[in-house]
């Protein structure tokens, strides 16, 4: 019999793009927004339970730990009502998943101070808001707030913002065009700069909060830059760390490293002395991604009951079937089977594999990659090129969503897709044609061949891979698009 033990559920904001009716109260969109993400977060919730029921799976809620014998076959669980029960088990898959870090010399109180979990309870919609972090979360914040109407200031420590999310992954141009984004539409971006000190009225929710800066790692910011950013609320976004410190891991054997990540083989199998541990999702680690941890749930439940390593020190070392061998994580074999990508769901194999999932950043405008990025292909010793596509050169993107690009990254001379880069409308859900043209080692010469619907965002795909063969006239063709969309920028904001 298999047994699922939750404890806590936690809502999400949605990315939001709003337009208020003049006589339209903000708390009362707040309160909408907030009670839809409670009925979408609670429908998904039932939904989890009756797939468990349908398959017959017992659910028990509560907060399971190992207890202090050690043994791996029995777990403490404590419910609600504090009562307690020990169940015996054959197998364990530890799925606690993750919760915001939280930096020391934050006040965080829930109220005006948040991480980005509790975020999730403001009552109120601020009327500004300043944001430390500069990873996806922080953006998606960042546009949601500004896009309800909020002030917003992001506050990041590295000098140049394009730079801090190209260390997340993103690709240069993209990186250029989310931090273009996030200015054009009002964001404030204090660069180089780190949170030094907080004043935090206790009794007066409109007076403003009052942050005192400093440069980043300390010390004085440079002339003409701001020493303090007054705002209604505060949310610190910068990680996440796992839910592995109340499971009593020590005593049954399982080791975590310094971020209390745990320590797993390529069978997703901890080193608990009996074999019989797994784990799946942000308790592992990055990517701290839904869709990984899925498929790490999948692929532990495959190594529990299949001919699996019977020991933690039985996979080490093991070839992942990708190309890539566990204990050589810098090892990266392009020329492996890439249809065989995401088999291997392990930390170390999805750190070595850029092709192991794709990334998506659901900020608006959406950004999405999936493969190398020209930088990592030439760090590989790939000769490689890179060919654009703006939105604004197809009819539907110069239509409904003109700011945007996306990117193919290729092997020369071949022509070999290696990568897909994309931001604008609709990224995340294109980034998987992208995906299967990588994986199906797609060249090219297949997609200038390729016949693509008209009036959609695809045909960009079919304009980049032009690009790719007419880099001149891409070039031409690029700025008399960019030339235009001025144009028409220039005269929306001209007053009458």
């Amino acid at each position: 019999m298999m047994r699922v033990i939750t404890y806590e559920m936690n809502t999400i904001l949605p990315t939001v793009t709003l337009f208020l009716l003049p006589q339209t109260k903000p708390r009362s969109v707040w309160n909408e927004i907030i009670n839809s993400c409670v009925d979408l977060a609670s429908s998904n919730a039932r939904d989890v339970r009756r797939q468990l029921e349908y398959a017959g799976v017992e659910y028990i809620e509560g907060l399971a730990s190992f207890d202090d014998s050690g043994d791996t076959n029995s777990l403490l669980v404590k419910k609600s009502d504090e009562s307690a029960s020990t169940i015996s088990v054959d197998k364990v898959l530890i799925a606690t998943g993750s919760k915001p870090f939280r930096p020391g010399g934050i006040p965080f109180d829930g109220k005006r101070v948040f991480d980005s979990d509790s975020i999730n309870q403001l009552s109120y919609l601020p009327k500004s808001i300043a944001i430390t972090g500069s990873g996806i979360i922080a953006i998606e914040f960042a546009k949601i707030f500004r896009n309800l109407g909020a002030e917003v200031t992001l506050i990041i420590r590295d000098n140049v913002p394009r730079n801090a999310l190209m260390k997340i992954g993103l690709d240069k141009d993209i990186a250029a065009t989310l931090v273009a984004d996030l200015v054009r539409s009002g964001i404030k971006i204090e660069r180089g700069a780190q949170a030094k000190s907080f004043d935090v009225p206790d009794d007066n929710l409109k007076a403003p909060i009052r942050i005192t800066l400093e440069a980043r790692g300390g010390g004085g910011r440079p002339t003409g830059c701001a020493m303090e950013v007054k705002c209604n609320a505060y949310l610190a976004a910068v990680g996440r760390k796992p839910n592995t410190s109340n499971l009593n891991l020590a005593s049954a054997g399982i080791e975590v490293d310094e971020y209390g990540d745990l320590t797993v083989n390529s069978a997703l199998q901890t080193t608990a002395k009996k074999g019989n541990v797994y784990g799946a999702g942000d308790v592992l680690g990055r990517p701290f991604l839904a869709s990984t941890g899925v498929l790490q749930g999948v692929t532990s439940v495959k190594s529990m009951f299949t001919s699996a390593p019977t020991s933690m020190s039985d996979a080490e070392g093991a070839d992942t079937g990708d190309g890539i061998v566990d204990d050589d994580p810098a090892n990266v074999c392009i020329d492996s089977d890439l249809s065989r990508t995401g088999e291997s769901f392990d930390p170390k194999s999805l750190a070595a594999n850029p092709f192991a999932f794709p990334i998506g950043v659901w900020s608006s405008p959406e950004a999405a990659y999936y493969g190398l990025s020209k930088q990592q292909a030439e760090e590989l010793g790939i000769n490689a090129g890179e060919a654009i596509a703006l939105y604004a050169e197809c009819l539907r993107g110069l239509v409904f969503s003109p700011n945007g690009l996306l990117k193919l990254v290729f092997e020369k001379p071949e022509g070999r897709i290696l990568g897909v880069h994309i931001c604008g409308d609709d990224a995340c859900e294109l980034i998987h044609y992208g995906m299967e043209l990588v994986k199906a080692k797609r060249t090219i010469a297949d997609l200038n061949n390729s016949l693509f619907s008209a009036v959609t965002f695809h045909e960009m795909y079919h304009i980049a891979a032009r690009a790719a063969v007419d880099e001149v006239g891409a070039r031409k063709r690029r700025a008399a698009a960019g030339a235009a969309l001025a144009a028409q920028n220039r005269a929306k904001n001209t007053p009458n």
